[in-house]
């Protein structure tokens, strides 16, 4: 329990593992007052539902409102081609919440995915195992494969791998400041970092420290923490205290920095406004103001439009977004916390269509074979067509944190009972 809440609130090493303990302790007293952790979440998606947007807040462009798109009582179920236990979970082991990779292999394809157990597994396309190497501390992070070949993963006891995928073997680590969570992302040869305690970092493909930048750190978090984004030479983050920075991608220097959060010094976790999720670039091609736009999805919170110039607002929406929405030409995929689907015109934030898809919040998008892929909380995995139309459907074990992972032969999903599934 104690190893669960370290990760969602205050994730940083610099405090002592004695100072860390006590503070927990009094922490999920005075937060949850739940003998489990279920019980002490559940309260915290129930409120996240207080920000969902309304029906009164929506222009609906379309004469059909969007609320009355029902599923076809034909929707297929989504298969299962294969599943593999990740994690090797002991009993009351804590959530498990790495991302799984796509990376290539000598014979093809293969699925890089962290674990609870210290060790990064290696799976062929058919799901087989190929692999495995062993980490100091369990992993949560993302992965990300470099020019040269190597893997990038991330650990709770924040060390950064660079892994030979080929020979089952770690060639470089790094100790950094706090756990990554998110995902590493690539610019030229090198790739770029943010971790739990907002710090940003960029590497070489050989693990060498090229410059890094410290944020403020925020009030009480939660353990999904964002990734960073680069676009034109420039690197777009934003932190769990609500700050959105801008940075020089080659030099680390500061370029514009704005604030969208105007508190959260909350007492307990479903006061919390904090941003979770990615941000989503639109170039100014399809943002249909002549401009390059950031959206910034705050939980909790508000749906931001800023301009990627000055970090001015362009646009906002009352919803309260988890993950990061997707853009399909000019059409902005948002899954909210209240469980609905909506299309948005990206370049006024009005809503094309809605789909109310469950009772608990959405928690990721992806898109393949021209279909949408959405999941929730209660592991429900929803595939729909690009109208809002329900294809098909599951409900897999436990429940889903991340957002889907597009694979070449079907969409991978990883719940927190630490179980890989590969979806048909």
């Amino acid at each position: 329990m104690a190893r669960l809440f370290s990760h969602w609130l205050f994730p940083n090493r610099l405090l002592s593992a004695r100072v860390c303990r006590l503070w927990l302790l009094c922490s999920v007293m005075l937060l949850s007052g739940c003998s489990t952790v279920s019980g002490a979440w559940h309260g915290f998606w129930s409120a996240s539902s207080e920000h969902s947007d309304t029906a009164k807040q929506d222009t609906v462009k379309h004469a059909t409102p969007a609320s009355v798109i029902k599923p076809s009582p034909s929707t297929a179920n989504i298969s299962v081609i294969w599943r593999n236990d990740v994690d090797q979970r002991k009993p009351a082991s804590p959530p498990g919440f790495s991302l799984p990779a796509v990376v290539s292999g000598k014979h093809g394809k293969l699925v890089v995915a962290g674990a609870e157990d210290r060790r990064v597994r290696i799976y062929q396309a058919n799901g087989s195992e190929a692999g495995r190497i062993a980490l100091r501390n369990a992993s949560e992070s993302g992965a990300v494969e470099l020019t040269n070949g190597l893997v990038v993963v991330g650990d709770t006891g924040g060390i950064l791998y660079g892994l030979d995928i080929s020979h089952s073997k770690v060639v470089w680590q790094v100790q950094l400041s706090a756990a990554l969570f998110g995902r590493p992302v690539t610019v030229d040869n090198d790739f770029i970092v943010q971790t739990s305690n907002n710090q940003i970092y960029r590497f070489t493909n050989k693990g060498e420290k090229v410059w890094s930048f410290s944020g403020q750190l925020g009030g009480l978090g939660i353990h999904l923490s964002p990734s960073p984004v680069v676009y034109n030479n420039h690197v777009y983050a934003v932190f769990t205290n609500g700050d959105v920075i801008a940075l020089k991608a080659g030099t680390g220097n500061f370029v514009w920095k704005r604030q969208l959060v105007l508190s959260n010094q909350a007492a307990v976790m479903s006061e919390v406004k904090i941003p979770t999720a990615t941000p989503l670039v639109v170039p100014a091609a399809q943002s249909g103001r002549g401009e390059d736009m950031l959206v910034v999805s705050v939980f909790q919170g508000e749906l931001f439009f800023l301009s990627l110039q000055d970090g001015s607002t362009l646009n906002t929406r009352h919803l309260s977004v988890k993950a990061t929405p997707m853009l399909i030409g000019k059409t902005l995929f948002v899954a909210d916390a209240a469980g609905a689907l909506s299309a948005l015109d990206v370049s006024n934030a009005v809503t094309l269509w809605k789909q109310q898809l469950s009772a608990t919040e959405l928690t990721g998008l992806a898109t393949w074979q021209g279909s949408i892929w959405v999941t929730d909380g209660q592991a429900h995995v929803f595939r729909l067509n690009r109208d809002g139309r329900v294809l098909a459907r599951t409900q897999l074990d436990g429940r889903i944190d991340r957002a889907p992972v597009v694979a070449g032969n079907g969409v991978l999903v990883r719940n927190n009972l630490g179980t890989l599934y590969l979806l048909h």
